[in-house]
């Protein structure tokens, strides 16, 4: 390639322009940082917006066809998103002069967008694993030993997702012959589960946070900084819903576990204390009702998910913005430490209340024009008791995120704190989300001309009489029962706690069982060497007795039995090699 079709490549790609604007702030002056973050973001914003719908930058590797940039409706809708929130963190850490998270402010978000706009296997794996290498930065950026420790359980599971990755397209490329990054689907022709599918399946499944497999979420993203903590909350999980949404759409298994994912984020919710814990759960719970759609996999239910997805990127960030500027004031994101702030931080109360009026699906905001799609998709298809499920659990999203982040941070008991209101470049990044919330919500038209199945939604009217009676049916019970419960005092008490999750599992009755299977193997191990070592001395004790203390063999003992120790750990080399 010439030097004039390399520069073409890069600067063709909009994830590789938001790259050079990231490795630019490393050595640059730190006070030029956030302006050259905006405008790598604008920049890459305004080559996406120039790129008609097809593919791009196809090279040929080791003879295979690599697709580096596909735009289609479903990836064009993720890279708006994603461009959205990109810009929105930079505003929001306005300022901000650690090199590391101004580098990892820009490189995570491009990663992703390279991910979601890669057209192969190959290229969606290489910034899979950048996304995973980058976003560990802003875990780590604290510095203290906790971060530390959960930073390398994060990047541990995010490698393992990658290298899943990995193997299953070349499983799938054994069984194909494509490296195409298109439709996979878990089941062959007659309905078994194809092993390479699988592997893909969870690769995608860790990324997403499955239940079980969720909780690198809640010991990471809250122990990263403020501004840290939104920029995680929005990149790895929908990255890997629209993996989902691209190789897995109508999967039925999506279905369950997403409804799953629903519900039991709520209780852990209802009682953690820390609440940007309680908004890592709320991740699980809305990524959820994404899954679900894209495991119903109509045409509706699709846009539903990746519209719910769009929407879900703005308003989820403008509830950690709130929350993170509550904290920037007053050191803490403990609700029994905070209350009462709504007497000097009213805009950022406001905020948080939109952001929470969202979250829950009230009319005219984001959450409401999208989430009803997935609904009335699960309730299309028959399916009757997700249909359910899905409607307890926006009633519990009322309760955790919609109720408890504004009560308990700007209302509730007063903690005798009285902060200035936040700085300015936070209120803007919050007034814009803010903005957006209640514009997607009251003019639902140019997102959903983004939407991917425009024959879908062509007949969709989400300000029916029916879904609005519907949703505040379901809002209106779900706040009684709060108000209920803290009138009655069985609404779960805020007190300083540690909530493992299912992270009991591995760090008590795991811990326990790795134990004593290391002892046990240490035990095994040591009692092998002993027999086999005791058989080799045995042995040659009889050599040795055959030749006498006057023979030959006594005088090259020494020698003789160094050169067979040699043989026999040369022969073990040479069989690992061989293994290998």
């Amino acid at each position: 390639m010439s030097a004039s079709s390399i520069f073409a490549f890069f600067a063709g790609n909009p994830a590789i322009i938001m790259m050079v604007g990231a490795l630019m702030c490393i050595a640059t002056p730190r006070h030029l940082a956030s302006p050259i973050l905006l405008i790598a973001t604008a920049l890459s914003a305004i080559k996406l917006s120039t790129l008609g719908l097809g593919e791009y930058g196809a090279i040929t590797l080791f003879g295979e066809q690599i697709v580096t940039l596909r735009l289609d409706r479903l990836s064009r809708l993720f890279a708006i998103a994603f461009h959205i929130a990109a810009a929105l963190n930079i505003i929001y850490a306005w300022g901000q002069k650690d090199r590391a998270q101004n580098f990892a402010t820009l490189a995570y978000p491009a990663a992703a967008l390279g991910g979601v706009l890669a057209g192969d296997m190959i290229t969606l794996f290489v910034w899979w694993e950048i996304a995973a290498i980058t976003s560990v930065f802003l875990v780590w950026a604290p510095g203290t030993r906790a971060t530390y420790v959960s930073g390398m359980r994060y990047l541990a599971i995010q490698v393992l997702s990658g290298v899943m990755l990995l193997a299953g397209i070349v499983l799938i490329f054994r069984e194909t012959g494509s490296l195409a990054f298109d439709l996979v689907g878990l089941r062959d022709a007659s309905g078994a589960i194809k092993l390479s599918a699988l592997v893909m399946f969870l690769a995608f499944g860790i990324k997403c946070a499955f239940p079980l497999l969720h909780t690198w979420v809640q010991d990471a993203y809250p122990k990263s900084t403020i501004s840290g903590t939104i920029i995680l909350s929005v990149f790895t999980t929908k990255l890997a819903v629209y993996a989902l949404a691209r190789a897995f759409p109508g999967t039925n298994e999506l279905i369950y576990i997403g409804a799953v994912m629903t519900i039991f984020p709520i209780f852990f919710a209802l009682i953690e204390n820390d609440l940007r814990k309680v908004l890592t759960y709320s991740i699980n719970n809305q990524v959820g009702f994404m899954v679900v759609g894209i495991g119903i996999g109509t045409a509706g239910a699709l846009n539903g998910a990746t519209g719910y997805a769009f929407s879900n990127i703005i308003f989820e960030s403008l509830l950690f913005m709130a929350v993170g500027a509550a904290m920037f004031r007053t050191g803490t994101s403990k609700a029994t430490e905070l209350g009462g702030l709504y007497r000097t931080m009213p805009l950022t109360m406001t905020f948080c209340i939109i952001g929470a009026l969202s979250i829950s699906a009230f009319p005219f905001f984001a959450g409401f024009v999208t989430k009803g799609l997935i609904i009335d998709g699960a309730g299309g298809a028959g399916m009757f008791w997700i249909w359910l499920t899905l409607l307890f659990a926006s009633a519990g999203v009322l309760e955790h995120a919609g109720i408890k982040i504004p009560y308990f941070t700007f209302f509730g008991h007063d903690s005798g704190k009285r902060p200035k209101e936040a700085p300015i470049g936070m209120l803007v990044a919050m007034s814009i989300a803010a903005v957006l919330s209640i514009g997607i919500g009251v003019f639902p038209e140019p997102l959903f001309a983004l939407l991917p199945n425009q024959e879908q939604i062509a007949g969709y009217e989400p300000y029916t009489a029916y879904h609005i009676i519907e949703q505040l049916q379901l809002l209106l019970w779900a706040v009684l029962a709060f108000a209920v419960l803290v009138l009655i005092k069985w609404y779960p008490p805020e007190i300083p706690s540690t909530n493992l999750d299912v992270d009991w599992l591995w760090r008590v009755p795991g811990r326990a069982l790795l134990s004593w299977a290391s002892g046990a193997s240490r035990a095994t191990w040591n009692a092998l060497w002993g027999i086999f070592a005791g058989r080799i001395h045995a042995l040659m004790a009889r050599i040795y007795a055959m030749h006498g203390p006057e023979g030959q063999m006594a005088r090259s003992w020494p020698i003789g039995f160094m050169a067979l120790w040699t043989a026999v750990l040369l022969g073990f080399v040479l069989i690992l090699s061989f293994l290998g």
